[in-house]
């Protein structure tokens, strides 16, 4: 049901709250799920008091993974309804983050359920006074959750997120973990050069070398050439391919150790960051 009613006092049944529709907004780094909702005065005893209106947001339909998402709040509070069968539009707004879109997209199988868990406040003879207020649930099918999707513009923004390496595995992959994350506080200071320097070292320390080691052009030429070989005669597993994968990264990483700062970009750091982040997290595989 799209419905809920509101109970004042022994007045039961006082406000009919109608969700109309529902939509999505982008923010910076945050994106808002906004339902519509049209409030109608059905008895006396809400007429001419303020409502204030909460609520917590829960999805539903997603398996294991149903639960709650995120607090409700009326964008202009508070609702006031001036008359018997006055009615009024108002918003409930939740913000989510681009993680709880992630899992929803991971579990749901078609349209999208969301339930939306009400309390609320009036104010009677000075004193605030609690009212009960049902839940509204509220079923989208594929083709609305997409539109809502793509005005949160989820599909423009490209997410990478992986689980953090278990640094026990070995001494050299701690090394190279701890190497890393030096790289990760180099980027947060944007020093896009010391970046990619750092995941030079890291590279390296993932096979026990330093940084130094292995940084010519013919290094991965003939390494390349002889896993070609080998793939010729057997067949190659992922092991030997991610071995030259980090020879590939690497050389293309030894530009870090290059003295002039503006020859890396932030381009040139992201992206490195990311592949060597996926290239650890098959390391521990």
């Amino acid at each position: 049901m799209n419905e809920a009613w509101v109970n004042i006092g022994w007045a039961n049944n006082a406000v009919r709250l109608d969700l109309k529709r529902v939509q999505g907004c982008s923010g910076l780094g945050v994106m808002q799920l906004r339902f519509h909702v049209e409030a109608s005065c059905r008895d006396e005893a809400a007429a001419q008091k303020p409502l204030w209106f909460e609520g917590r947001l829960f999805a539903e339909g997603l398996g294991s993974t149903n639960g709650y998402v995120r607090q409700l709040a009326v964008e202009d509070s508070p609702v006031t309804l001036h008359s018997l069968a006055a009615t009024t539009n108002f918003m409930l707004v939740a913000d989510v983050d681009h993680r709880q879109l992630q899992v929803i997209e991971e579990y749901r199988t078609g349209g999208m359920k969301f339930r939306l868990q009400l309390t609320g406040t009036t104010m009677n003879d000075g004193n605030l006074e609690r009212i009960g207020v049902g839940s509204i649930e509220c079923e989208l099918t594929q083709s609305d959750w997409a539109a809502i999707l793509e005005q949160m513009q989820y599909r423009r923004l490209l997410l990478i997120e992986l689980d953090a390496p278990d640094a026990n595995r070995s001494y050299e992959f701690k090394v190279a973990l701890d190497y890393y994350r030096d790289a990760e506080r180099h980027y947060l200071k944007q020093e896009w050069r010391l970046t990619v320097e750092a995941l030079r070292q890291s590279l390296a320390a993932l096979v026990g070398k330093t940084a130094d080691e292995e940084d010519e052009a013919t290094d991965v030429e003939t390494a390349f050439k002889a896993l070609r070989r080998e793939a010729h005669k057997t067949k190659v597993g992922y092991s030997p391919r991610a071995e030259q994968v980090r020879r590939a990264l690497k050389f293309m990483c030894d530009l870090g150790a290059h003295p002039e700062t503006a020859e890396t970009t932030k381009v040139d750091a992201y992206s490195t960051l990311l592949m060597a982040g996926g290239l650890l997290h098959e390391w521990q595989n």
